[in-house]
């Protein structure tokens, strides 16, 4: 692979906006980033675009005089102005490159500060990770101020781990979860509640639902409470959401789901027939979305991820020798293999709706918040929104 020193749109982020993304809709959380206000506009302008709908994003606007004397006690003051003004339950906060570069001591200005609220200094400098590290550890971070032994478990319950996404396809899960007598305990950390994460050891079992952002805190909350962890494929269509149930339960030592699902599989298969299709996204939605084509006899022409986390062989396996796969590629040769695999269906998010426009491919968006993706809900939705959509070819 040809190495470049100039790559035009990274596929990647940092690891500020991993561990901002991990804390953005827990509910009457603040989080304070101890840098310059650069930082903050820029991440929470793309969360609000991606409909996360985040929660308050301050940032202590660090400037030259503080670069160069040093600001905790600047940063010691912002946590308590926020503590006051505010009333949150939580201040999460943030180094980012610049404080991380001057050292400054986040931890000692989270010990000296005065606060009702539960006070989090979370180490997030872009440097030192990209977005997948601040997603994980953020998450670990949570589960050791939190999590205390020994926790009386709740039977019939479950974690959602790793889910950082609320609205409707959280309250999906929660639904059809119900349908097999499972209740959920908590989920870390998609709306979340500071008293959530008090009880996340109360839980029977932790679903990982996201394994590069959840899976070392379920590793981390089976050795400090003992609780068992699955890792199971978010679900995609009626096969893979009865597939998902029936793991949940087995696991938990309950009967299957007993039902069939809705039995949306016909139509998903009438509105895809003949669509050359990609997916554009990461390795988890883009394995369950290729489960769920694979299900319906189908096979996207292309795969784009913006990190592998182990998953390419099984993504090879899932569609097959004719599909083409790029990990963390270029924008512009995401373009060409569009151009190329002559594709006129993208599912991806955001930044493929302008890339799709600009060819001509019809675009559904997977990744915003405000999407109905997963379970029976996300597969009627799925029907209606490609129902709509018009096969076209690029420049057609």
């Amino acid at each position: 692979m040809k190495t470049t020193r100039a790559v035009k749109i990274p596929r990647a982020t940092c690891k500020l906006f991993g561990a901002i993304k991990a804390l953005a809709t827990i509910k009457r959380c603040v989080v304070l980033v101890h840098g310059p206000k650069g930082c903050v506009y820029h991440i929470n302008y793309i969360l609000g675009m991606r409909g996360d709908r985040p929660s308050e994003i301050y940032s202590t606007c660090l400037d030259e005089h503080d670069v160069i004397f040093g600001a905790e006690e600047k940063l010691k003051e912002a946590i308590e102005e926020l503590d006051a003004n505010l009333r949150p339950d939580l201040i999460a906060v943030l180094s980012c490159c610049v404080s991380s570069v001057i050292g400054e001591d986040i931890a000692a200005a989270v010990k000296a500060a005065s606060t009702g609220a539960r006070v989090v200094g979370i180490e997030a400098g872009g440097f030192e990770g990209d977005f997948r590290t601040g997603y994980s550890e953020t998450l670990c971070r949570l589960v050791e101020e939190f999590v205390r032994e020994p926790c009386e478990v709740t039977e019939r319950s479950v974690n959602l781990i790793g889910l950082l996404r609320g609205g409707p396809d959280l309250r999906e899960l929660v639904r059809i979860l119900e349908l097999v007598g499972v209740r959920v305990n908590a989920v870390l950390t998609a709306d979340t509640t500071v008293e959530d994460l008090e009880r996340l050891g109360s839980a029977a079992l932790n679903v990982v639902v996201c394994e590069p952002a959840g899976k070392a805190a379920a590793e981390l909350l089976e050795r400090i409470c003992g609780t068992p962890f699955i890792i199971a494929d978010i679900p995609i269509g009626d096969a893979a959401t009865v597939r998902f149930l029936d793991r949940v339960a087995a696991s938990l030592g309950l009967p299957r789901y007993a039902e069939e699902g809705p039995g949306t599989a016909g139509a998903c298969r009438a509105v895809l027939a003949g669509r050359r299709v990609a997916i554009v996204s990461g390795p988890t939605r883009a394995i369950s979305m290729t489960l769920f084509l694979a299900e319906l006899g189908l096979a996207p022409s292309l795969i784009v991820v913006d990190f592998d986390s182990d998953t390419l062989k099984r993504l090879q396996d899932l569609a097959g020798p004719e599909c083409e796969i790029l990990i963390e590629p270029e924008q512009e040769e995401i373009r060409e293999r569009l151009k190329a695999c002559r594709i006129d269906l993208v599912f991806g998010g955001m930044l493929e709706k302008s890339l799709a426009a600009s060819l001509g491919i019809e675009h559904l968006d997977m990744m915003h918040g405000s999407q109905r993706t997963l379970g029976f809900a996300g597969a009627e939705h799925l029907i209606t929104a490609l129902g709509k959509q018009k096969p076209r070819r690029p420049g057609g």
